[in-house]
């Protein structure tokens, strides 16, 4: 009977999962491979386009291993209060992996990730999850259908 250690178990494990570096060239084809998806401006570095009726921007930069899906929301500025809590307390309780974000007055749903350990399916669950807390914007605040939340 073969003897496991933790390390042996993760190299196994690993080895048998290994698959090519994610990569720019990768990531557009399966942005264009999206059903419901229609593109509206692309070059190097981005890609604008619709998913599901959602404006949605992917950027990467292969230099420095960086990807980013964002969906603008509104303006932030004229937001009350009471709303930019709820934008913090989702981000904690009712988000997964996309964040509401805000850069230069503007409110974003927001993924950020390492290109090349993103998978495919961690790209389309991104993908979903950006677009559903953008919608739910002022409603539900919520990227899924979870919650993480203190039990009374």
């Amino acid at each position: 009977m073969k003897k496991n250690t933790l390390q042996n178990l993760m190299q196994e494990h690993s080895s048998t999962q290994k698959q090519s570096a994610m990569d720019e060239e990768k990531m557009y084809h399966m942005i264009h491979m999206l059903k419901d998806t229609e593109i509206l401006e692309e070059d190097k570095g981005y890609i604008l386009f619709l998913y599901l009726g959602t404006k949605i921007i992917f950027f990467c930069d292969e230099e420095y291993n960086r990807m980013r899906i964002i969906a603008p929301i509104t303006s932030y500025s004229v937001l009350a209060p009471k709303i930019k809590d709820s934008l913090m307390q989702s981000n904690f309780h009712l988000s997964l992996d996309a964040r509401y974000s805000v850069s230069e007055d503007t409110l974003y749903s927001a993924f950020l990730h390492p290109l090349s350990s993103l998978s495919g399916e961690d790209f389309k669950s991104a993908l979903k999850q950006v677009r559903n807390l953008a919608v739910s914007f002022g409603k539900t605040y919520s990227s899924a259908q979870i919650e993480f939340t203190q039990r009374k």
